[in-house]
């Protein structure tokens, strides 16, 4: 196909998308590009292969804190808390809230933390007692959960957990009694 032939096919499938889209007639790529009269729009693809004195503006300065400082921790509440404990107690139990809700993909043991270097302090545990779940914030950062947890010989105590506020929310640090 000649040079002419294969512009007047580009050109007409231009004009057939546009119209059958918008229902334009008169559209810039109806125009023959000699013909243009202005420029085109900021972004459009007829400016491809255009040089432009467009400048990339310098970066907005930023509100961080000083060095030495550590950014405020998001505030979170005791319904965060008893949210972790829940969600790490039907993990143990084999119930995960989630199918995907996995300690690997989504982790709620503090790093270094006692529970971290010590993981198995609920073996035994089948199941919990979501409704006399409670829980009590402690200090800035913290708070603790405590649960009724039922073991395989279908003993019942109370766990106390300790949770600190991180990144993503609450992580477990410690399983206490």
């Amino acid at each position: 196909m000649t040079r002419p032939g294969f512009r007047a096919l580009q050109l007409l499938s231009a004009v057939a998308l546009c119209v059958t889209a918008v229902g334009c007639a008169s559209s810039p790529h109806t125009v023959h590009p000699a013909e243009r009269t202005g420029t085109a729009p900021l972004g459009s693809l007829d400016t491809l292969g255009i040089t432009s004195s467009a400048t990339t503006p310098p970066p907005a300065a930023t509100t961080a804190p000083p060095p030495g400082t550590t950014a405020a921790q998001p505030a979170f509440t005791e319904d965060d808390a008893r949210y972790t404990v829940r969600r790490y107690l039907s993990r143990w139990t084999g119930q995960p809230l989630q199918p995907d809700d996995t300690e690997g993909r989504y982790p709620l043991v503090c790093a270094g933390s006692v529970l971290a270097n010590n993981p198995g302090k609920l073996t035994g545990t089948l199941s919990f007692d979501n409704d006399r779940m409670t829980a009590r914030l402690t200090g800035d950062t913290g708070a603790e959960v405590t649960v009724p947890v039922t073991n395989s010989s279908t003993v019942t105590r109370v766990a106390t957990f300790a949770l600190r506020a991180a990144s993503q929310g609450y992580c477990i640090e410690d399983i206490i009694n």
